[in-house]
């Protein structure tokens, strides 16, 4: 009991409430910007209202779109949101709408997952939980008797702790022969941005990218330590930014970049802001702020739920090992496990349709039914090909067809290996009862 009461104490030690203004400051107007962008390349149309099918999460096949309107204002208000949380304005409502309404975003469309829209829904769930508006916030302004000058260490370490997953994971999944030993995919990626001025010219050298491999995976391992580190975390800020922003330059990643800068900028302490506004002449002190001594009273609960959601944080990521032993190309357990810019997958298929009543055969391609992004997904995702399948066996159904099979062709390339039979083309896949089922009919992997 004498150290779970150390522990407590610990992680309810007070502490300035500035690192928390400036990470939902930083999250909310990222947010923003990122949601009107989605709406400004019309992703909307693209992602949810244009396709004539979607690929659905296991246990949630319920989640679908609704008409162009709605998703414009839905996406819209997820913006508007945003805004709001950087502002402190609302903060309860608004972090619990922006939550609700970018998850169900997410779980729209499977062919659409990214590892940072993850991200994005469990920073946005653990802000649900923390006080980072009762400062520096619209709220704060109007209601005075929110205001709080400092909070508990916990609702700092908790966002410390879930960066930190991202990043060692991302480490984890890089030890793998195709990366260091390879230097897959990054040999493919980088011959294709020569084009780039000055280290253009040294992607034409293999070597360039078992430097850039190892030190991407050294980066993803020891980054979270070092910025922890009051000694290094300057300089590992400083990697941070070099990091992501050349991530950004080379690779096509999208918001990943600049969300993992901003969020990065919770490892910074209020000590340290001091020092930094004195040097760009900003005085924190010249910023209103209240000087109350309220507390945020930490429940006794508080902590082993924290825990737990830790503990889940740090397992579930892991449960591919004890589905496959190549991850990277049966997909069983890869989403939501921190798979980061490991893989280039590419794939085609077909589905061979049979009618037994009428003894016909015939063969479909994706794209009468699919989005170009969807096809891509799908081709080398057995999930999603067993879904597909389903659902061109109830749209012949509809058609007065009861008695059919389906079988697969597919070939997936996976890391600059030659292209492969993926899916046992003599299987039914009609006959898989399970979404499950299906990874035990991935035909094994050859090596380079």
């Amino acid at each position: 009991m004498t150290a779970i009461n150390k522990v407590y104490a610990r992680f309810t030690k007070q502490t300035s409430i500035l690192p928390l203004v400036v990470f939902r400051i930083a999250f909310g107007i990222l947010m923003c910007f990122s949601q009107l962008r989605f709406m400004y390349k019309g992703w909307i149309e693209a992602c949810y209202t244009t396709p004539k099918f979607h690929f659905t999460y296991h246990y949630f096949h319920w989640v679908v779109p609704f008409d162009p309107p709605m998703m414009y204002i839905i996406v819209g208000g997820s913006a508007l949101c945003a805004f709001l949380i950087a502002i402190g304005m609302f903060y309860r409502v608004a972090i619990f709408l922006f939550f609700i309404t970018f998850t169900y975003l997410e779980l729209v469309e499977k062919a659409w997952y990214l590892n940072h829209y993850y991200f994005v829904s469990l920073v946005a769930f653990l802000l649900l939980w923390i006080p980072a508006h009762r400062n520096y916030s619209i709220d704060a302004l109007i209601y005075k008797k929110i205001r709080l000058h400092q909070v508990p260490l916990w609702t700092i370490k908790i966002l410390q702790l879930q960066i930190a997953i991202v990043y060692i994971f991302g480490g984890i999944a890089k030890l793998k022969s195709d990366w260091l030993l390879a230097a897959q995919p990054l040999k493919i990626w980088l011959l294709a941005r020569t084009d780039i001025p000055i280290l253009g010219v040294l992607f034409h050298y293999s070597g360039t990218a078992y430097v850039f491999s190892w030190l991407a995976m050294l980066y993803d391992l020891s980054i979270p330590f070092l910025l922890w580190n009051k000694r290094y975390r300057l300089w590992a800020y400083s990697a941070v930014i070099v990091f992501h922003v050349l991530t950004y330059l080379l690779f096509n990643i999208g918001m990943f970049p600049w969300l993992m800068i901003a969020s990065s900028l919770i490892f910074i302490t209020p000590e340290e802001w001091k020092t930094i506004g004195e040097k760009l002449s900003i005085s924190i002190k010249k910023i209103p702020v209240s000087t109350t001594t309220a507390r945020y009273i930490t429940h006794r609960s508080t902590l082993p739920i924290i825990a737990i959601y830790i503990l889940f944080q740090i397992t579930f990521p892991l449960r591919h090992m004890a589905l496959t032993d190549t991850v990277l190309w049966t997909e069983n357990g890869l989403r939501f496990s921190w798979h980061v810019m490991i893989r280039e997958k590419n794939g085609v298929v077909a589905f061979r349709i049979v009618d037994h009543d009428t003894q016909k055969k015939f063969t479909v391609y994706p794209s009468q039914y699919l989005s170009i992004i969807q096809e891509k997904q799908m081709s080398f995702q057995p999930d999603m090909i067993w879904q597909f399948a389903h659902f061109l066996k109830e749209e012949y159904q509809e058609q007065g067809a009861t008695n059919l099979s389906i079988y697969v062709d597919t070939k997936v390339a996976l890391n600059g290996r030659a292209s492969q039979t993926f899916l046992d083309p003599n299987i039914d896949i009609l006959r898989i009862t399970t979404i499950d089922e299906v990874y035990n009919h991935v035909l094994p992997m050859t090596d380079f």
